[in-house]
């Protein structure tokens, strides 16, 4: 079970399913996919969190599913079951990680598998000081399919592979310092760090910051020159719209732009 709610400009997506400590369903999947269809539906939205109930945040794939699929021989011919459940997941990550707005993993307890291939696809990590990072697919007999990509662009390769093929666990403080997470904080400080991000974020012009993230995104798979003639179009969008005027005319008479939100969506 997953929940979505929009609070003000943000959407977030709580991960509830304690009696499997948040596995990766395909009800699961598909509520996250959910999660970044309607944050990119709403205009004035900034940012998807996603975050686990009751302290623990993702432990990786649903298990049971696979050894349903398992029961059955391979088909003599097209795609594996098991392999276009497993592709699933990757999609939900490029999409994840192709988000018009700012994504952030908020993670508490463990993260484990997928989990971390879900935080490595944020834009933002928090981290509680009892988290626990973990990818032991290599030590059950599997490659950590859809994950190693994402893991191995935030960390590089080199260090996602030491992660990886040794399958440790490691506490909040390691995964800071290898770029795994961005911030940590105690779980008493967690919530006021993540309230106050996402007021920073509300500082942020909606479709500015949209555009912003599709211009980096965009040289990651384009080269240089067009993603330079998108990023034009897109300033000349902005200062076409009135928006950059409203900037402009916050800054000189020192008060907030009018787009500028809390973080309950009323004006700052």
């Amino acid at each position: 079970m997953i929940r979505i709610e929009t609070r003000g400009a943000s959407v977030f997506a709580t991960l509830d399913a304690p009696a499997t400590r948040h596995a990766l369903s395909d009800a699961m999947v598909a509520g996250l996919a959910d999660a970044v269809a309607r944050a990119e539906a709403q205009p004035h939205i900034r940012a998807l969190v996603i975050r686990g109930a009751g302290g623990t945040f993702c432990a990786g794939g649903d298990f049971s599913r696979f050894r349903e699929l398992m029961a059955s021989a391979a088909p003599a011919e097209g795609p594996d079951p098991i392999a276009r459940f497993n592709r699933g997941f990757g999609a939900l990550l490029e999409r994840l990680q192709a988000c018009a707005v700012a994504t952030i993993a908020v993670v508490e307890g463990a993260a484990i598998g997928g989990g971390v291939g879900l935080a490595a696809a944020c834009d933002f990590v928090l981290a509680a000081g009892d988290a626990k990072f973990g990818m032991p697919e290599v030590t059950l007999g599997l490659p950590p399919a859809q994950i190693a990509p994402f893991v191995a662009a935030r960390l590089g390769g080199a260090a996602a592979l030491r992660l990886m093929l040794t399958g440790r666990r490691i506490d909040a403080a390691q995964a800071l310092a290898c770029g795994l997470a961005d911030e940590a904080h105690e779980a008493a400080a967690l919530d006021a760090r993540l309230h106050a991000l996402l007021a920073e974020l509300g500082r942020a012009e909606p479709a500015a910051l949209r555009a912003t993230k599709a211009i980096v995104r965009r040289r990651q798979t384009e080269a240089l020159d067009p993603t330079l003639n998108f990023a034009a179009h897109a300033f000349a969008a902005a200062l076409r719209s009135g928006t950059a005027a409203e900037g402009l005319a916050a800054l000189s008479a020192k008060r907030p732009a009018a787009w500028v939100t809390g973080i309950d969506g009323a004006p700052a």
